[in-house]
């Protein structure tokens, strides 16, 4: 367990210090994008990180347009905590499926049976949350 966590944990500055910080436009997108090549080249693999860096992308605008609404209150703040885990988690679910099957028409099957609909609601999320100001860095 501990040798697999530090694996991650190395991977992941590996991928920041390789990709997100050199990258000028899109870093998440393109990040995901070269966790996708490194895993090779499967439909699934493309949807799969595809969909992560789309839902991320979604949940940080979110994020700074939402969160701020609940931390009027510790029982707030500890339901926006427990929505936002619930909604990660099915997220990551519906997203991992790919990594399963791998072949475009059992994905495609996949998501036909749930009418796309964790992607149309991130789309619409996405388009229509109004994007606060970001704080200036120093």
């Amino acid at each position: 367990k501990q040798w697999y966590q530090r694996r991650v944990r190395g991977t992941a500055r590996w991928l920041r210090r390789v990709c997100y910080e050199r990258c000028a436009y899109y870093p998440t997108v393109m990040t995901y994008l070269l966790t996708a090549i490194w895993h090779g080249f499967f439909p699934g693999y493309f949807g799969c990180y595809m969909s992560f860096a789309f839902f991320l992308l979604t949940s940080r605008k979110l994020r700074r347009y939402v969160r701020p609404k609940f931390l009027g209150s510790a029982r707030l703040k500890m339901f926006y905590d427990v929505l936002t885990t619930v909604c990660s988690l099915l997220l990551i679910n519906y997203a991992c499926i790919q990594l399963c099957v791998l072949s475009f028409e059992r994905v495609y099957e996949f998501y036909r049976y749930f009418y796309c609909l964790p992607h149309l609601v991130c789309l619409f999320l996405y388009i229509f949350c109004p994007s606060p100001p970001r704080p200036k860095k120093e």
